[in-house]
């Protein structure tokens, strides 16, 4: 079996479902209420913990794990990075293809670098 993960953070729901790639075959679907004001992993694992028992109460390991967005601006991202104009650049592409906002930049340094 080669399972893969399917996941759509959505607006409202989070959904995922369970594929077998070698067996062409859906093990198992399901949704909980996305969770954006808090942390979006919240909503994940509410949603994983209802597919367990399609797997024997063990969630078994997945060869793959592709996620994707549909909330329509509804996801925040902040960036950080070293140099801002490149950081932010690559944060609104990635927020473009994310269906994410880009919200906010928090400059790092390292220690003995000036």
């Amino acid at each position: 079996m080669e399972l893969a993960l399917l996941i759509d953070f959505g607006s409202t729901y989070t959904k995922i479902t369970a594929v077998d790639i070698s067996g062409v075959e859906i093990i198992a679907t399901a949704k909980a209420i996305t969770t954006v004001e808090t942390n979006i992993l919240e909503g994940l694992e509410q949603a994983l913990e209802k597919i367990r028992p399609a797997f024997g109460g063990d969630l078994p390991e997945f060869k793959y794990k592709l996620a994707c967005s549909s909330a329509a601006g509804g996801l925040r991202m902040v960036a950080i990075g070293l140099v801002k104009d490149l950081t932010v650049e690559a944060a609104r592409q990635a927020a473009l293809g994310a269906g994410a906002v880009y919200w906010e930049y928090m400059p790092i340094s390292l220690p003995g670098l000036k």
